[in-house]
């Protein structure tokens, strides 16, 4: 008689929180969002660019995309340079875990 109501009370918050829960085995591993940031180039290196002020890096392989989608080519078959993206363009990035993983450009008319 000593311990039933702590043994009701513990029933009781076991029920409230949805049972048994999950198991540490059971749990999904952590996704990763990708961010979204839309701004304007204020600066530009070879890995790196500036949006409204702030760097990004680049990750390598990152997909560079013009307004429509499509991918920017300097010529037939090579990547657009990263350095070519003029000041003032307006992007849209893709970020996760901190890198730019895909950019869609539009140039400045």
């Amino acid at each position: 008689m000593k311990y039933q109501s702590a043994i009701v009370l513990a029933i009781g918050l076991f029920t409230i929180q949805g049972g048994g829960g999950t198991a540490i085995g059971d749990t999904s591993p952590a996704v990763v969002a990708l961010a979204v940031k839309t701004g304007m180039v204020t600066g530009v290196s070879a890995h790196d660019i500036q949006i409204d002020g702030y760097s990004y890096k680049i990750k390598a392989g990152a997909e560079i995309l013009d307004q429509e989608g499509a991918p920017l080519m300097e010529s037939e078959g090579v990547p657009f340079p990263v350095t070519k993206i003029v000041l003032d363009s307006a992007v849209k990035v893709f970020l996760k875990a901190g890198e730019i993983q895909k950019m869609i450009v539009t140039f400045p008319q």
